[in-house]
């Protein structure tokens, strides 16, 4: 296979949705919310909550294109605005982009007041019908408490003059904003948090497996557990991902262009093996891989390995 071809089917891997069991649910949620608002006008809001690369943006990117935007003769129609909430985010940085987004020729121009007005306008002439605001955390970045119930105070106002269903999406911290602001907070009380090991009746070494196996159906090479089988696959993947969504299609993506680059028959654990090394932590070999025989299965969270205490959590129900 050409580099070429090796390019491509990686972007097209990468291009794939993580159907995973939270990130499907807040697209449902999300889908009926829009469906409750075209039948009844009724507004329901949705908080989504999620680490780097849990699948936020990719969400965004799926409701777009559920619901593109279209041009009539007198107007464009966007269904659905997604906004992406720029870093040290300002009231007017916001209102900027969401006119940028809708077509204001001017989104530079007039006050906070003014702009915030034309968003509004704009919101129904465009037949918006749900606003989503990824990357929302960096509206909590900026100030302080005071900062965060003024700007808090504004999307509220905002939100309830628009009229149609939001979805705030970002890191957990952007619940932070919400404990400031009780009238924003009230809004978005529905949550929906993009994490592995959520489940009741799976153990997570069994929903990294799923999520694996899930992915891998859009591969253009197969699937093998080796020697080892499929649940303590599932286990080894969870030791080489932390239980981390985007840990687990970065590890694919690594083991794709291994296969592909050197024809193999199949993505097992040992070319897993060599991507964890490559794409996941360049010292996790031998005994420090959890696709290695000689791995001990332990959490790989003390000082300098991958996932080292303090900077993620995840509820588990780990039954071995």
């Amino acid at each position: 296979m050409s580099n070429i071809q090796i390019y491509r089917a990686i972007q097209r891997f990468d291009e794939e949705y993580l159907p995973f069991p939270p990130f499907v649910a807040a697209a449902n949620l999300i889908e009926s919310n829009i469906a409750l608002y075209r039948e009844t006008g009724v507004a329901h809001h949705l908080l989504v909550l999620g680490e780097s690369g849990a699948g936020k943006s990719s969400l965004c990117k799926w409701i777009e294109r559920k619901y593109p935007r279209f041009a009539l003769r007198e107007r464009d129609v966007v269904p659905v605005l997604v906004v992406s909430v720029p870093i040290a985010a300002t009231i007017a940085s916001v209102a900027e982009d969401m006119l940028a987004e809708l077509g204001d020729p001017s989104p530079l121009a007039g006050t906070v007041s003014a702009r915030t007005a034309r968003v509004i306008t704009l919101c129904h002439a465009c037949r918006v019908e749900m606003i989503l605001f990824d990357e929302a955390q960096h509206v909590h970045d900026r100030g302080q408490a005071t900062t965060h119930y003024m700007v808090g105070d504004w999307l509220k106002s905002l939100i309830d003059q628009a009229g149609v269903p939001t979805v705030f999406l970002g890191l957990p911290r952007l619940e932070q904003l919400l404990q400031v602001n009780e009238q924003l907070r009230r809004r978005f009380s529905r949550r929906v948090r993009l994490a592995l090991g959520q489940s009741d009746t799976e153990t997570i070494y069994a929903e990294c497996l799923q999520l694996f196996i899930s992915l891998g159906a859009c591969l253009p090479v197969p699937l093998s557990c080796g020697d080892c089988g499929w649940d303590e696959l599932g286990m080894r993947l969870y030791y080489a991902s932390d239980g981390r969504v985007a840990y687990i299609k970065k590890l694919m993506t690594a083991a794709l262009r291994l296969a592909l680059e050197l024809d193999a028959a199949s993505i097992g654990p040992e070319l897993l093996e060599q991507a964890f090394t490559a794409e996941i932590w360049w010292q996790g070999v031998d005994a420090l891989n959890p696709f290695n025989s000689a791995f001990e299965f332990r959490r790989l969270d003390r000082g300098n390995e991958p996932f080292e205490q303090g900077s993620f959590s995840v509820r588990r129900h780990g039954k071995s």
